[in-house]
């Protein structure tokens, strides 16, 4: 009688403990995808990616060459940083007029307007290609110049869409810019997304 009473109860305790430990594989999987990815980093650095030319973002590739990258605003990249800053809610902006990397001169210049910024690249530590999650929008991701003491500039932005899609039209442009700078490329995932089969576990 009294055995009759208890397995159930065992039942149910199981029950309990496969549930959670069902939810605790999720936030691990999902813990262990966040934050910097090695696999793309290093994918980035063997230059398995597109032409910096394929980036479509809130600046256009207007100039590439032996050591010198461009980077304006055309019309189209015009209404890409109107929207994100009034239609999307996105907190940090890249609302640069003008980005330029001169490895002749060892700087990166920053335009807005008539303001003009001259950083040395012995500033920084790396480039950062950090994405940014809209749920059903899509990803985008944020260009930025790594500080030492967790400081940074973000200068650019990509298009939105699908993630992996989106990182591997942006890939080819940190690329480039990792080049000039001889800075490397760190990549950081958001910690909201999650897609089965990618970002790759290993760069081969």
């Amino acid at each position: 009688m009294h055995a009759a009473i208890v397995f159930p109860d065992i039942l149910d305790l199981i029950a309990v403990f496969v549930i959670l430990a069902f939810i605790i594989l999720v936030y691990v999987t999902q813990h262990m995808r966040q934050g910097r990815n090695p696999a793309l980093e290093q994918w980035i650095a063997a230059g398995k990616c597109g032409p910096a030319s394929s980036f479509e973002g809130t600046l256009t590739v207007e100039q590439t060459g032996q050591g010198f990258l461009k980077l304006t605003r055309d019309d189209e990249a015009g209404r890409m940083q109107f929207r994100y800053r009034w239609l999307s809610a996105i907190r940090e902006q890249a609302d640069y007029d003008e980005v330029t990397f001169d490895a002749s001169q060892h700087v990166v210049e920053l335009k807005k307007k008539s303001k003009v910024n001259r950083m040395p690249f012995g500033r920084f530590a790396a480039i950062r290609m950090r994405e940014l999650s809209q749920q059903e929008a899509g990803s985008l991701w944020h260009f930025d110049l790594v500080e030492t003491e967790r400081k940074y500039v973000v200068f650019l932005s990509s298009a939105r869409g699908n993630r992996r899609m989106m990182f591997e039209n942006s890939a080819g442009l940190a690329k480039a810019i990792s080049v000039i700078t001889s800075l490397p490329v760190q990549v950081e995932l958001s910690r909201s997304v999650w897609t089965p089969g990618w970002p790759p576990e290993t760069s081969a």
